[in-house]
């Protein structure tokens, strides 16, 4: 399954005019983002989505647990499950943006456990519910209390692969599915643009868990200076760059650790590595310049590597 991540501001455009776009493009659907001062309210648009379109999947990707009260969000998403079964999709998660530009932390790992296994037990099984990971205890936390994850591990398959194998050490069912930076480009300049919204946000899970990320020692300051340089309240904008300085070979490190480019072959065989290594199911950014512009593209390039893997 493979559906595109809708994170256009409020007013930019239409979800259900970019998931008939996705659905013409040979996704199965759309994933909605969640940070109200920021995007048009995911659940609302879900139920547009669901009602006005054959969509496969539909749902809030990623719900910040940060700002909604689990038991809130298992009545919104049974709701949306009655009405659409079997064609929801929920990813949870502790909160980015949709927590910092309120001036809040996200929830501790201790709170957030708590809120998954609430979630676990409302939730009706037949509306998929994973949980968004990118370090190694939340990857394994999420896994064990909610069942399901959407993994933000970058575009390394052999640390995909690993954040895979992590998931499935006590459960080896467990759906594993990855958030995935992707576009299909002509040059580097092309994928510096199109990389440039998301690169601080990419650089901050690098920065929490460098070890993780096999991130070079000499690199670690560059790339917190990327993260420290991302402006939150623009956040998947051209303009969340602030002005501060970034290190020379910061920026590109990141990139090439967290976002697909290239050519369409080069993007499909990205992919098959992504299937190779047991990922189920893909959700692609859609806060990438580029990605609108060449989405038959993309949605040819991800389906193609992954069929080539039998997925």
């Amino acid at each position: 399954m493979i559906v595109l991540n809708v994170a256009r501001p409020a007013g930019q455009a239409d979800p259900v005019e970019l998931a008939g776009a996705a659905l013409a493009a040979g996704l199965d659907g759309v994933a909605l983002a969640d940070s109200p001062r920021l995007f048009p309210d995911c659940l609302v648009e879900t139920e547009r989505v669901l009602s006005n379109t054959p969509a496969r999947l539909a749902g809030p990707c990623v719900l910040s647990l940060g700002l909604r009260h689990p038991a809130a969000v298992a009545g919104a998403v049974r709701t949306l499950d009655a009405h659409h079964p079997g064609r929801v999709l929920t990813v949870v998660g502790r909160g980015e943006s949709s927590v910092r530009n309120e001036g809040l932390a996200p929830p501790s790992l201790r709170a957030y456990e708590a809120s998954l296994r609430t979630l676990r037990e409302l939730v009706p099984a037949s509306a998929l519910l994973l949980g968004a990971a990118s370090g190694p205890r939340t990857i394994a936390a999420t896994a064990a209390r909610l069942g399901g994850v959407l993994i933000d591990a970058g575009a390394d398959p052999a640390i995909v692969g690993k954040a895979v194998a992590l998931a499935r050490s006590a459960r080896p069912d467990v759906p594993v599915w990855m958030f995935v930076r992707a576009v299909v480009t002509d040059d580097d300049a092309a994928a510096d643009a199109a990389a440039a919204p998301v690169l601080g946000s990419c650089a901050a899970r690098l920065v929490q868990a460098p070890d993780w990320f096999d991130v070079p020692v000499a690199l670690r300051t560059g790339v917190a200076a990327v993260a420290d340089a991302h402006d939150y309240r623009r956040h998947g904008t051209a303009e969340a760059r602030t002005g501060r300085d970034v290190p020379a070979g910061a920026d590109r490190f990141v990139r090439d650790r967290f976002v697909v480019t290239g050519e369409r072959q080069a993007v499909a065989a990205r992919f098959a590595a992504f299937g190779a290594v047991g990922v189920d199911g893909v959700v692609l950014a859609g806060a990438l310049d580029g990605v609108l512009d060449r989405l038959d593209d993309l949605g040819r390039a991800v389906r193609d590597g992954l069929t080539k893997d039998g997925r």
